[in-house]
């Protein structure tokens, strides 16, 4: 298969790889076998934060930032930065305003000067995740500030490359609402690529009110919808009706087995201590659940257990929002490494959180990690909602020891089960394995995401 297999596609996403966020790195296992002439991504410049710049995984097709155009791929990677291109910095941007501006007291200028001066937007949108006063403040300029970008650059690089299909990556909204647009200026078709559930999902007020208006606008005019499980799709088709069920594809999330099946070893007891593994990002959909295996492991003290996190977020954040004990190793790691770091763990960790503002997106996500944990050869446990489709779909297959309820005693009790008992352990990782071949081998999936790139 060759580049003239396919049309021209404009990946249009917000959070594009190289981030080492979950759906980044899904995006790039189906996009990497793509001759590279096939595709542009058109991203954000400066939502890539500069960890992920040096050792996330970069695509060899062509990148366009809608944030700064004049930059090239090279010039991220590197973090280079010519003096011109600094103008369309919204962080160098909301600096100069709130120099000139008289419209907040210092008591919001200054926590937001700090911010500036901080690790760019990657500070700012952990601020953002942390409170919701500035949150619901900022989230307006910078929801509403990136889609004209968007527009202007994606209509120019149809012209340009004469794009004949457009792909959409689910966002808080700047990447599906410029879409619309593209689309509604070009006559492009466009395919939805739905991580998440877009209306219900927890963002700002204003991406909500925009997600009220156009995500009916979206599934109407969308060609196909894509979705990673069977949970969202049947959501979707509650919510719109069996009139979109041709639209709807279901590709699960997929990754290469390969990397992980030369490290498996059978499970076996061994002396303490014991590492529990969690790798990826940590946001408010987790958060807390990860706060109750935190409780769990430090009341467990006749037996040596730490957490091992592997994630982007710096510790420092971590500790601020809970997830701090003397039993945690704070770490991050390359892409590269999450196949030896997943298979040297006694226990991998799945969580997902209750009693949160927005129970659609706990109910129907896929963590990105799931798809690696599945292959890993390690037993898993999964802390979640009985009614999310995780719990669910673990508990069909059998593939990880399940707390369904908010109980740090079954927490403990099932952290000690699988450190205690290999047979069992052994049995889930078999079940995992099966389940992979299944469903995520990206062998299989990424051929069914290809045939929607076809002329």
């Amino acid at each position: 298969m060759n580049n003239t297999d396919f049309k021209k596609t404009l990946f249009i996403s917000t959070y594009a790889p190289p981030l080492l966020a979950g759906a980044p790195r899904i995006m790039a296992n189906l996009l990497t076998s793509l001759p590279p002439e096939s595709y542009t991504i058109l991203t954000s410049f400066y939502n890539i934060d500069n960890l992920s710049a040096k050792i996330g995984t970069w695509l060899p097709g062509e990148y366009v930032f809608y944030d700064n155009p004049s930059a090239s791929k090279a010039n991220r990677q590197n973090q280079e930065t010519r003096p011109e291109e600094t103008v369309t910095n919204p962080t160098v941007r909301l600096k100069k305003f709130l120099r000139k501006s008289f419209l907040f007291p210092m008591w919001v200028k200054a926590p937001l000067s700090a911010i500036v001066k901080m690790d760019l937007i990657a500070r700012l949108k952990r601020l953002l995740k942390r409170n919701q006063f500035v949150k619901t403040l900022l989230g307006a300029p910078l929801i509403l500030g990136q889609i004209p970008m968007i527009i202007k650059v994606g209509i120019r690089m149809v012209h340009e490359q004469n794009i004949k299909l457009l792909m959409g990556f689910s966002d808080y909204g700047p990447a599906l609402i410029g879409t619309y647009y593209i689309h509604r200026a070009t006559k492009v078709p466009f395919h939805l690529y739905m991580f998440d559930v877009y209306k219900g999902n927890f963002f700002p007020l204003t991406g909500n009110l925009l997600a009220i208006i156009f995500e009916p606008k979206l599934v109407k005019a969308a060609t196909k919808i894509i979705v990673n499980n069977a949970e969202t799709r049947d959501f979707y088709l509650r919510r719109y009706g069996n009139k979109i069920a041709n639209k709807l594809t279901l590709i699960y999330n997929a990754t290469d087995p390969a990397p992980y099946l030369p490290l498996q070893t059978p499970i076996a007891y061994h002396q303490p201590p014991h590492n529990i593994v969690f790798t990826g990002n940590v946001y408010w959909a987790q958060a807390e659940s990860i706060k109750n295996l935190v409780k769990a492991i430090d009341q467990i003290d006749d037996i040596d257990i730490r957490l091992k996190l592997y994630s982007p977020n710096p510790p420092e954040y971590l500790k601020a929002i809970g997830i701090n004990s003397p039993k945690i190793d704070y770490n991050v790691a390359p892409g590269s490494e999450m196949p030896r770091i997943q298979s040297e763990a006694d226990i991998l960790f799945v969580p997902l959180a209750w009693c949160t503002k927005s129970p659609a997106i706990i109910n129907t996500a896929t963590p990105g990690k799931l798809t690696d944990f599945l292959i890993a050869g390690r037993p898993m446990l999964i802390h979640a909602p009985a009614e999310s489709h995780l719990a669910r779909y673990a508990k069909d297959n059998n593939f990880a020891m399940v707390v369904d309820t908010e109980s740090i005693a079954e927490l403990k009790t099932a952290i000690r089960e699988l450190i205690a008992n290999p047979e069992l352990a052994q049995q889930i990782v078999k079940n995992a394995k099966d389940t992979f071949f299944a469903n995520h081998d990206i062998s299989k999936n990424v051929v069914l995401f290809q045939s929607l790139l076809f002329k």
